[in-house]
């Protein structure tokens, strides 16, 4: 799909459809007296319209949609972006090939154009995702839109931001590709290749991956526990990004959880809560997605990503309740429930990055706990930070990237829960209480002194209704890790 920004003072072609959202009450304005008079002449037809409806309506040899937003007194930016989405979804089910956007005159008021802009041709990308590779294709084939024409006020100054806006929009729809494909076609050496593949197309990237045997010389007891029921040899990715060459020295440091499939072990998932544990890897496909989006980007930083790439799965092999496992750090992990492995592999993760590249910053991705679900719904990514000062600048980020999130706390307090009775720590807390919490200070207790923020995206890894996405992977934390690396300076 090719996307562009447009005065609406052009000469559309009969073939494009003009698609006009508008307020209710509020007069259509096109920039054309030629257009505007075709919409006089449907104004009935317009005027019936409520509160989210839309109407295709053909004018001689003219094609519109209308769609009625609602009231200009409750409009804001993300009823704009959700609005934009179910633009694109009628454009496309209605088979259109072409169409032009006229957003000058619902622009949200008193909105960041610069940012706002920037997402709007990400938005775009995201409502257009379609996973359809495993579908026997129709044949009339899929529906695609070929053009979009963003029609928008003084859009030259706006067009580098547009542009590369629509790098971040792409590597979100690779993270939501990488999610949704089944287990059985991205084991943990197929993730590896994969991001292998993929960096090698950057020459500002530099790639390891360490395989089991490193994996043992290295001392990482907790990704081998967890991979050991599975016949699937775990794999350690090790993205570094130089986009600052004065030295060596990392900034920052993204950490992704990269389980490609999640049974539970010994402590079994029930039935229904397996089919969508191949996206168990959503935050090792957001930490990929994000570096690569940088790395196109050209963010002057240097950024190092780690993804420990596992399956965890059931056998006589299997890790168990009541297990040692002996960490990267040299802390003891006391298995409690071989269900909550997530964060575990992440704990080696985060100390072979604290001792070995000294970042300012680490920001883990996981879907790591229902329970974050339980506290805030399935609009919101869970936050957890030991910088509390920092929370209002690290939600505002959630806001500005469209990755919305939702501080929680996780202080010293709740250290006790996690104290293991034989080993160092538990890897569950002791009250069946505050699940999300147990687990962010559970990998609180591997990042030393370093500035750490912890994005638990359980809540936000698969679309919901109403989101104007398709039912799948969401792509949650791409977005944020991109605009946390724009805004490096504000945090650290």
């Amino acid at each position: 799909m090719e996307i562009k920004l447009k005065d609406r003072r052009n000469n559309f072609k009969k073939e494009t459809v003009l698609v006009f959202p508008f307020f209710s009450k509020q007069k259509i304005a096109s920039g054309s007296r030629e257009i505007e008079q075709e919409i006089k002449s449907i104004q009935k037809e317009i005027n019936v319209l409520i509160e989210g409806e839309e109407r295709f309506i053909v004018v001689g040899d003219r094609r519109f949609i209308f769609l009625n937003i609602g009231e200009k007194k409750k409009w804001n930016q993300r009823k704009f972006f959700l609005n934009l989405r179910k633009i694109i979804i009628l454009v496309k089910e209605n088979r259109v090939e072409h169409a032009a956007i006229f957003l000058e005159e619902v622009i949200p008021e008193k909105s960041d154009l610069r940012n706002l802009i920037g997402r709007v041709s990400e938005n775009i990308l995201l409502a257009d995702y379609d996973f359809n590779r495993y579908k026997k294709t129709p044949k009339k084939g899929w529906p695609k839109i070929k053009f979009v024409d963003v029609i928008w006020p003084n859009f030259k100054k706006y067009q580098k931001d547009f542009e590369k806006a629509k790098i971040i929009g792409e590597a979100v729809n690779y993270a939501r590709d990488l999610a949704n494909i089944p287990a059985s076609d991205i084991t943990p050496d197929g993730f590896a290749k994969e991001a292998l593949k993929s960096a090698r197309m950057l020459k500002n990237i530099k790639t390891e991956i360490f395989g089991e045997e490193k994996l043992k010389s290295l001392g990482m007891g907790g990704i081998l526990g967890v991979a050991k029921g599975s016949e699937e040899k775990p794999r350690f990715i090790i993205l570094k990004y130089f986009g600052r060459k004065q030295d060596k020295k990392f900034d920052m440091s993204f950490v992704g959880k990269g389980v490609t499939f999640d049974s539970g072990g010994i402590n079994l998932k029930p039935s229904s809560a397996l089919i969508e544990m191949h996206m168990d890897m959503a935050g090792g496909a957001a930490v990929l997605g994000a570096i690569l989006a940088i790395a196109n980007l050209k963010t002057p930083l240097n950024i190092v990503a780690l993804i420990p790439v596992v399956e965890n799965m059931l056998s006589g092999h299997s890790f168990r309740p009541g297990d040692i496992l002996k960490s990267y750090s040299g802390k003891t992990i006391e298995v409690e429930n071989t269900d909550a492995e997530g964060r575990i592999v992440l704990a080696d993760a985060i100390s072979y990055s604290v001792k070995n590249f000294k970042p300012k910053i680490i920001v883990d991705v996981a879907t790591l706990t229902g329970a974050c679900a339980v506290a805030l719904g399935q609009r919101a990514t869970g936050l957890f930070t030991n910088m509390p000062e920092k929370e209002n600048d690290l939600k505002k980020i959630g806001e500005d990237s469209g990755d919305y999130v939702w501080p929680l706390p996780c202080g010293e307090e709740y250290d006790e829960e996690i104290k293991g009775n034989i080993g160092d720590l538990k890897n569950m807390g002791h009250s069946i209480f505050g699940g999300a919490i147990t687990a962010a200070v559970f990998l609180k207790n591997f990042v030393d002194n370093t500035s750490w923020v912890h994005l638990d995206i359980a809540p936000t890894m698969t679309s919901i209704e109403g989101q104007g996405l398709k039912k799948g992977a969401t792509g949650a934390g791409v977005r944020y890790l991109v605009e946390l690396a724009k805004e490096f300076k504000k945090i650290v």
